[in-house]
């Protein structure tokens, strides 16, 4: 019930911080900004609570119960940990180096990638002498999602690949496309709704996003739904470790 309990308040915390960020981002900027990075902190730190509660025996079920066999819990944990750090910077970096702020997005998605595969949740599965063995069909699975969303993101933005090519941007946007993708087809395959949904969630907000960018207009709407995505994909990512 505990745990529950902090799903619940770390939700309400999290819409709290954003939609600060969302109304104040121009008249208290800074202050904004700290708000958006510590929206996306919770889902961390409601991860280390877990971790916490796991190793003293204070919860029970979720990873223990379901995730005994077969997976690395530890390439899990560190991986989903690591990636919300270099989140949390990329929130700032966004805002005030654009180009900064992707790249510590990318360093990110690989981050969340290395603990889907090395963790064994997705295509890779851990063998009892260390090594790891293929699963054939989630790896044909997993390729046919990520040239599905290497496909919609292209299709969605190829209008601005015109003048991204003239500013030189074409190679690493498409770079980063193709990181996000990876990401979010392990994220697919690697069982469940849960990191599905996160996958999908996070592919959306980040296409939406460059089409807000890149356009000539900026949608007020269009970013309020990428900020949701954004957070929901954060924190299902964290939840797929509790349930």
């Amino acid at each position: 019930m505990m745990m529950v309990m902090a799903g619940i308040f770390g939700i309400v915390l999290m819409a709290v911080l954003g939609t600060y960020y969302f109304r104040n981002k121009k008249r208290h900027r800074k202050t904004a900004l700290f708000c958006k990075a510590l929206a996306t902190s919770v889902s961390g730190l409601l991860l280390l609570g877990y971790l916490y509660g796991a190793r003293t025996g204070e919860s029970a079920g979720g990873v223990l119960s379901g995730w005994a066999d077969g997976v690395i819990l530890e390439a899990a944990f560190a991986g989903t940990l690591a990636a919300i750090v270099f989140y949390m910077a990329a929130d700032v970096l966004l805002e005030c180096r654009f180009i900064w702020g992707a790249v510590c997005f990318g360093i990110g998605h690989i981050c969340m990638a290395a603990g889907f595969l090395l963790s064994g949740e997705s295509v890779l599965h851990p063998e009892k002498n260390g090594g790891y063995t293929v699963d054939t069909g989630l790896f044909c699975l997993a390729l046919a999602v990520f040239a599905a969303l290497m496909a919609s993101a292209c299709a969605a933005l190829h209008r601005y690949f015109h003048s991204l090519k003239k500013k030189k941007l074409f190679y690493p946007l498409l770079a980063y496309v193709l990181i996000l993708s990876l990401m979010a087809a392990l994220a697919v395959t690697a069982g469940g709704l849960i990191p599905a949904a996160g996958g999908l969630c996070f592919a959306v907000s980040d296409v939406l996003l460059g089409r807000n960018r890149l356009g000539k207009r900026r949608s007020a709407v269009c970013g309020a739904f990428v900020l949701i995505l954004y957070y929901a994909a954060v924190y299902l990512f964290a939840m797929r470790l509790w349930i």
